[in-house]
């Protein structure tokens, strides 16, 4: 009995570490033609480890029931609560991030460029800036009317009606 308990107590911690590595790391696949509803995955399996983990030691420890039953009931409550929380992935929050408009202008925000060209006004200009491996320029409007000068990084802010509003890396950096 004492060993059951210990390894639904290895399944909980297995499954909370799996789960913390995939929120690091994250968890990406390449797009299918076909939809599919169930995924067996890193977080997949990370819920049903913890909960099959965790249901099983409060069954084993609180009920009397035998120790086959546990490790059944535990196996069902960790695959309806991996059902269910697939469910609720592909129901709402897939939905959701595919319905979400993006603003245009703010494509580009974070991306660094750096000033080649200023105008005599001295803030506005031309930037130069990479963006999935093509060159690119543009013109410049320094953030809150900010003086631009050549040869300086820039962060760009946003994008509006061709003009990108710009402000020193070192002042983001400095945020940062």
């Amino acid at each position: 009995m004492l060993d059951l308990r210990v390894g639904f107590i290895g399944c909980f911690v297995v499954g909370v570490l799996l789960g913390v590595f995939a929120m690091l790391h994250g968890v990406e696949r390449a797009p299918r033609a076909t939809v599919r509803r169930f995924s067996l995955n890193l977080p997949t399996i990370a819920g049903f480890a913890t909960v099959f983990g965790l249901a099983g030691f409060f069954l084993d420890r609180f009920t009397t029931l035998s120790s086959a039953m546990d490790l059944l009931l535990a196996a069902v409550i960790g695959a309806v609560s991996a059902v269910l929380a697939l469910v609720l992935v592909a129901g709402w929050a897939i939905p959701g991030a595919k319905a979400e408009v993006v603003d245009e202008r703010y494509e580009l925000q974070g991306c660094i460029a750096r000033v080649i060209e200023v105008h005599a006004d001295g803030i506005t200009g031309v930037i130069t800036y990479d963006v999935g491996g093509a060159h690119h320029t543009a013109t410049a409007h320094g953030l809150d009317d900010a003086r631009l000068t050549p040869g300086t990084d820039v962060a760009i802010e946003r994008v509006e009606n061709g003009i990108a509003y710009v402000e020193p890396w070192a002042q983001v950096e400095a945020r940062l």
